[in-house]
């Protein structure tokens, strides 16, 4: 109840559904970014080649997009809650 006097509610059910959703997108994209970089190295190696800058940075770019499209997700809830709040204390405060 602390939580409601000081004008903060906790995150609704849906909030927690997609924040949890979220993670589980940048855990298992991450795997599959490295796992698939990891099959990509064998397979270089296996024709005789060498893994060179530009792989490192495609595995850099793929994992930040993975991290960054699932925290965006995660910011989106993270506004939807405050706006909730702030409408919440807008309305308490008209009343």
């Amino acid at each position: 109840m602390e939580a409601e006097t000081n004008g903060k509610r906790p995150y609704a059910g849906w909030h927690k559904a997609v924040i949890v959703g979220c993670l589980l997108i940048a855990l298992v994209g991450t795997l599959a970014v490295v796992g698939g970089m990891v099959k990509m190295s064998q397979t270089i190696q296996e024709y005789g080649g060498t893994v060179g800058a530009a792989f490192y940075i495609a595995l850099l770019i793929g994992l930040l997009s993975t991290w960054l499209f699932s925290g965006s997700g995660i910011l989106l809830v993270y506004i939807a809650k405050t706006g909730r709040d702030i409408r919440e204390m807008l309305a308490a405060a008209g009343s």
